[in-house]
């Protein structure tokens, strides 16, 4: 299963990003401290779940604004389990997200034609 993830790399005091990183996350103050410090992956999350997407595009929007630099790694799904990540542009994340919504609106409508019919 391909996964996302973000880093965030802070052009002055991280303390700016602590409260949308531990509402989002759950971790401490510590921790998010320490995991901006060494480059850690933030907010790993499953790239073919909408919710978890556009909670973590929630997350990444609101870092921007508040003048964070957020990188955006994507996963190689087939690189079973080992999940070697790569980075991606806002856009093609955003392009994911899009996508994932087609999807699961043609699904849904898929869904709906089968009740129809029966």
């Amino acid at each position: 299963m391909s996964k996302m993830a973000i880093k965030i790399c802070t052009n002055g005091p991280f303390s700016k990003c602590v409260v949308p990183l531990r509402k989002y996350t759950g971790l401490g103050i510590t921790d998010i401290k320490n995991r901006i410090e060494n480059k850690d992956f933030f907010a790993e999350t499953a790239a073919n779940d909408i919710y978890e997407m556009e909670n973590l595009k929630g997350l990444v929007d609101n870092l921007l604004k508040l003048g964070a630099e957020v990188k955006i790694f994507d996963s190689d799904e087939y690189g079973e389990g080992i999940f070697d990540y790569q980075e991606i542009s806002y856009d093609e994340f955003n392009n994911n997200i899009d996508r994932l919504k087609k999807i699961m609106q043609e699904l849904q409508d898929y869904n709906d034609a089968l009740s129809d019919e029966v």
